[in-house]
């Protein structure tokens, strides 16, 4: 049973990782608009997070935001990072915040601002730069959703698991029913045999008492007979 568990996730994970290939490549969706922080309205990179799963995407948001060698913090549902500095950046300072944005639908997107310093990133004033941070966006946006259908997987994962376990256990009771079964048989086998056993010792109790009975009348007569 392990072992063909153990075959079938294999494909299920080959086919799995097809479809996660494929659906970001429909499903992640990266755009520029204004949104609200708590710094103010600010332009900013919104991308779709696929399948995000809100504590499993702000884990991924800091881990981000370390990875740029800023000071990080958060505060009041944003992330931020002071003074951050990448290579795709050019190796020039920026501070970014961050924020989950869940839609009615459930969907999850994260916006990002980027303070160039006094300015914020834009595709119209800053092309190279934003096309930089647009694919280091990108590439977290495939993590964290790699990482929100890892954490369900996690969980299916463990129910299967689960089941399994109980499959096992229906199993060996099972088998211990069989055994009993087996047990109550020749009980019963040895029941019946007794009872013949039995049967047959109560004929001949029968038998001695009805002698018996015919040897007290026998004595009863003799009795009377004397005179």
């Amino acid at each position: 049973m392990k072992k063909l568990a153990l075959h079938f996730g294999g494909i299920f994970s080959l086919v799995a990782i097809s479809l996660i290939n494929f659906s970001f490549s429909q499903e992640i969706k990266l755009f520029e608009e204004n949104q609200f922080f708590n710094i103010g309205s600010k332009n900013s990179i919104v991308i779709s997070i696929p399948y995000g799963v809100k504590d499993i995407v702000e884990r991924e948001i800091k881990r981000e935001l370390k990875d740029w060698d800023g000071k990080y913090d958060s505060d009041k549902g944003e992330f931020f990072t002071i003074q951050a500095s990448t290579k795709a950046m050019g190796g020039k300072p920026f501070d970014a915040y961050a924020k989950i944005i869940v839609e009615a639908d459930n969907s999850m997107k994260v916006a990002f601002a980027i303070d160039l310093g006094g300015a914020f990133l834009s595709s119209r004033e800053h092309v190279l730069q934003y096309k930089a941070m647009s694919e280091m966006i990108k590439d977290f946006a495939k993590k964290a959703s790699l990482a929100c259908i890892d954490g369900e997987l996690d969980v299916e994962n463990k129910v299967l698991s689960g089941l399994e376990k109980d499959l096992r256990s229906l199993e060996k009771d099972k088998e211990k029913l069989a055994e009993d079964i087996e047990d109550y048989k020749k009980k019963i086998l040895e029941a019946e045999r007794k009872t013949e056993t039995n049967i047959k010792e109560q004929d001949k109790n029968k038998d001695s008492i009805k002698k018996q009975v015919e040897k007290l009348f026998e004595v009863e007569k003799r009795k009377k007979s004397l005179k």
